[in-house]
Order: C-alpha cells, then structure tokens, then sequence
C-alpha cells in the first residue's frame, strides 16, 4: 500500500508523457505551417507569371489581334513557369471595349503533412488584369444613307503637333428637295455603301466635324433654281464664301447633334472620339442631325476602327 501511494505521488516522466501527448497536435500545426508556406509560395510564383502574362499580351493588344496577344502571354508564362506552364490550367480573357487583358491561373500543390488528414494536394488559383490603353490607327466609314436640304461635309481631324490635319472627308451636295419623304435628297461623295478607310497616324487629338451650307451647295457656289431641284453654279460672292454653321465632336455646345448607336450625346459634354469609335472591330452606328429638327437625323453611317497601344508605358495592371 505504501508502494502504491508513493507512485501516484512520483511525478518523475510527467514532462515525457505530456509530450508524448502534445507531439500528434505540434506535428500537425507544424505540418500546417509547412504546407501553408509552400501553397504561398506557389501562389506567389503563378501571380508573378500571372501579371508578366498580362502585360505582356496587353502590350500588343488592339483590341482585334487576341490572337496573337495569346501566343505572346502564353510565351511569357512559358518563360517564367517552365515546364509547369504546360501542368496547370490558363485562361485568357481579352475585353477590347474596356481594353483589358486577364490571366487566369489554377494549378495544385502537393502537401508534405497534410495527406496524412487525406489531404494530398492544396489549389492555388490567380487572377491578373492589365490594362492596355488604346487608340484609333486607321477607321473605316460607310455612309448608310444622307438626307436633307443643306450642303455638308464631314471631316476626319486629327491634331498632329498643334496642327490640325484633315485625313478624309465625306460630302453631301443636295439634288431634290422634294426627295427622300420631303427631307430631301442629294449626292454624296463617296457613294452610298462604299467603304473608305482613313489613316489617322499619330496623333494627339481626334475629333469629327460638320460643316454646313444652307442652300445645298458647297461654299463658292450657288444654288439656281427656283424649283426643288438643286442647280449649283460657281459665285464669287461673299455670301457663298463660308459655311452657315460648323458642329464638332469636341465642342460641347454642339456635342448632342451626334447620336451613336441610338444614343442621343449629351449636351455639355466632351467624350473622346477615340471611345466613340471603339476599338472591338466591331461597326458602330453613327448619326447626326445638321440641325433643322431632332425629330429625324440626316447623316448616317457606320465606323470600325483599328487600333493599337497607345505606348508600352502606359499598359499598366489594374489587379
């Protein structure tokens, strides 16, 4: 008996046993940690090939090319991965309206402690989206159709410099002003229907204007008929020297006379044309009215343009 009390009252072993207690749980902390780190490392090695990927491919987008951005961030990842890149899943994701670039990555990493709880792989996943600054290099424009009883010309105007250069032009002459419903009918140049690319080049400013003359007929000129059909003879009189009105894209008191894809633009304001043409590839509907009424706009066509970085600095990442 004497026996038995003295050994419930040695504590000699205690700190071994309690150990022996604690190793399973400190083992598997431990093991977290370990694991932990690894996954984190992972992560941070595919975010940084991520974000080169990114960048890389935003550098040369213009928004119709994603093609090739693709092989050029996928080249990227392969020089910054190795052999991984071809173990792990990549997504790309090329947004020309909001000229955005993203990479998506998504692989696993396998665990030195954890699949002893069954958990023999941890995913790691990362998103990068760069932003790719674009603007118009070349735009393409047919004239969809064109009424009204006023002469006008539409011009391409870029600022190169401080100087103000007229790329292309689009002209209406009116004909008959009992033509098209009572609207008017007239010639345009080019034709109806017929594409006409325009180079921009470089630039700095991109603007649209039309200019207006009230008798049908372009400045230096005339009209001489007392009918509804037009008759355009050469004067030298003051009066046929200027345009009656002038609209620009960029002024904002004559801004709203351009309704793109429907939508009226707002008095007031001062959008880029370089937004207003877009660089998708796809066509979009423009219409102005020269202003005789809202009810009903007289100059329709539509605009694709082709684009390109606007310069490697400026691509930058957003995420």
């Amino acid at each position: 008996m004497k026996r038995l009390r003295e050994f419930l009252k040695d504590r000699r072993g205690a700190t071994a046993l309690t150990f022996a207690l604690l190793l399973v749980p400190i083992m598997g902390m431990t093991g977290l940690a370990v694991d932990y780190s690894i996954a984190s490392n992972e992560r941070s090695k595919l975010q940084d090939a991520a974000d080169a990927a990114a960048l890389a491919g935003a550098s040369i987008f213009t928004g119709a090319n994603a093609s090739a951005a693709e092989a050029r961030a996928r080249a990227y990842l392969k020089a910054n991965l190795g052999a991984e890149a071809d173990t792990i899943a990549v997504t790309f994701k090329f947004d020309a309206k909001n000229h955005n670039v993203t990479a998506n990555l998504s692989g696993q990493t396998s665990t030195m402690f954890m699949h002893l709880l069954n958990q023999n792989n941890v995913s790691v996943g990362v998103t990068s989206t760069a932003l790719a600054p674009l603007k118009p290099t070349t735009a393409s424009i047919t004239v969809d159709s064109v009424y009204g009883y006023w002469f006008k010309r539409v011009s391409i105007i870029v600022v190169r410099n401080g100087v103000e250069v007229v790329v292309g032009t689009i002209t209406y002459t009116a004909v008959d002003h009992s033509g098209g419903g009572g609207r008017g009918t007239g010639k345009t140049v080019p034709d109806l229907n017929t594409p006409t690319t325009y180079n921009l080049g470089d630039y700095t400013k991109l603007y649209l204007e039309m200019e207006i003359k009230n008798d049908g007929c372009d400045i230096g000129y005339r009209n001489n008929s007392s009918t509804n059909i037009v008759n355009c003879v050469a004067s030298t009189k003051s009066q046929y020297a200027n345009y009656n009105s002038t609209l620009r894209t960029d002024d904002p008191t004559t801004v709203d006379h351009l309704f793109v894809d429907g939508t009226q633009l707002a008095l007031g304001s001062t959008p880029p044309l370089d937004n207003l043409l877009n660089c998708d590839s796809t066509p979009h509907s423009h219409a102005w009215e020269d202003g005789g009424g809202w009810a009903q706009q007289d100059f329709f066509y539509h605009v694709s343009a082709a684009c390109k970085s606007i310069d490697g600095e400026n691509v930058r990442l957003t995420n």
